[in-house]
């Protein structure tokens, strides 16, 4: 059929209009941003926090994302699936039961954080005080994650949006005003997380309150379906927590937290590349899904042939952009960000190569979700992340710092094939471009 150009307008047209093309705009522009702020704020950081202080800041980032792990257990996901199988009311009783799960949750991590504290601060050199933060932290952060949760399914990309950003700046304010005006070092920027997590939490609490969402109602059979829904979520939760904690942990122990500052610096410019590839993602899944769904065969077979020619190119972009954006970051450091930070351009050319891999893994792993064998998937991650923290600790005891950052894109190359490898199995695909 030959192209129409009137017919095409048309179809993009009806395409821009629809709701979910309109709410993955807002989603990725609300990522973008979110992402962006901080690293647009890199410059100041560094110029007003020695590399110890950002040592800190970071493995109090590591603390709170594992303390979010076992406080929310991934429970929003639980409302998700539920949402269109209970009525409001239902609905209402569930996420009750939920958040007193979180509550419960987060009296056990303050009583293991008490018992450990000596270990912990040995470890990650934060005191008690902010180590008992970090729980509240991770509790608010549980309750915004449900009400954001639901405004997604209800299709409120502007809600999410607006709450989003404005919680990420309201962090961001408050921690420069504490660091540059009141002189608090890396205490004025836990200061400023904390204050914004947990005013957004309650505020959370707040909006499912007025909305209906939250009662006073305990029900054994909701308990129950939501912790069997989310304790097999733990392990996979955990993994890719160790893939992006693990390294922090282990130079904090074994160099110190200036040589963690440095590291999270360098590995900061790594974002670049992830919002370039997941952006992408969002934007190209559903189009893969739809393009594999065709019915007749020989379509389908001249489809995947394209399909696998587009993945190739995509990938040898993937590698250019890596080169460019290297260099581009390494001019970054040199001109923008303290003499004192300078050491961490070397960690940016690991840094961008390890998400580059994960770029090209994204491409491969979505052929597994369509047919949903992600069994396996979870086992190949499980793997990775355990061979991570071997090699980790072995490459850094050897090579210092930068051991980390081999390990990091040793193990995300070596997860990227992995799954290549079993995608080719789980999916007919014509990777050797033969007909």
């Amino acid at each position: 059929m030959p192209f129409q150009p009137s017919k095409f307008r048309q179809d993009l047209r009806k395409i821009t209009r629809h709701s979910l093309f309109k709410n993955s705009v807002l989603y990725t522009l609300t990522d973008a941003i979110n992402k962006a702020i901080p690293f647009l704020l890199l410059p100041l950081l560094t110029h007003y926090l020695v590399p110890a202080e950002y040592g800190i800041v970071s493995n109090f980032s590591v603390y709170t994302s594992v303390l979010l792990i076992f406080i929310g257990l991934s429970l929003q996901g639980a409302i998700s699936v539920n949402y269109y199988k209970l009525s409001k009311k239902q609905l209402a009783e569930y996420i009750s039961n939920v958040i007193s799960i979180t509550f419960f949750t987060a009296i056990i991590c303050s009583v293991l954080v008490l018992i450990f504290s000596p270990q912990i601060i040995n470890t990650l050199h934060i005191p008690v005080n902010y180590l008992l933060a970090g729980i509240l932290i991770a509790l608010s952060q549980s309750f915004t994650a449900i009400n954001l949760t639901l405004w997604q399914l209800e299709e409120k990309a502007i809600k999410y949006g607006i709450y989003e950003i404005t919680q990420t700046a309201l962090n961001i304010s408050l921690s420069l005003l504490f660091i540059i005006s009141y002189s608090l070092g890396w205490r004025g920027r836990l200061d400023g997380f904390f204050i914004a997590a947990c005013s957004y939490g309650l505020f959370s609490l707040y909006i499912l309150y007025d909305r209906g969402y939250f009662t006073l109602s305990i029900q054994k059979a909701y308990l129950k379906d939501a912790v069997f829904f989310s304790l097999p979520l733990l392990p996979h939760s955990l993994s890719i927590w160790i893939r992006s904690g693990i390294d922090r942990i282990y130079i904090s122990k074994l160099i110190g937290e200036a040589a963690t500052g440095i590291y999270a610096t360098g590995f900061q410019f790594g974002l670049l590349v992830s919002f370039i590839t997941m952006a992408f993602n969002n934007a190209y899944v559903p189009y893969l899904f739809k393009s594999l769904s065709i019915e007749d065969e020989h379509v389908l077979k001249r489809t995947k042939l394209k399909l696998a020619k587009f993945t190739y190119l995509y990938l040898l972009l993937l590698v250019i952009s890596c080169v460019v954006l290297i260099g581009m970051s390494i001019l970054l450091v040199n001109n923008f960000l303290s003499a004192k930070y300078l050491e961490s351009k070397w960690f940016i050319p690991w840094a961008i190569l390890a998400q580059t891999f994960q770029g090209m893994y994204l491409m491969f792993v979505n052929y597994i979700y369509f047919v949903k064998k992600t069994r396996l998937l979870a086992y190949i991650t499980f793997i990775c992340s355990l061979l991570q923290v071997v090699l980790s600790y072995i490459l850094i005891k050897h090579f210092g710092a930068i051991g980390a950052a081999y390990s990091t894109t040793l193990i995300s190359f070596i997860n990227f094939v992995a799954v290549w490898i079993y995608s080719a199995r789980a999916y007919d695909m014509p990777w050797t471009l033969s007909h």
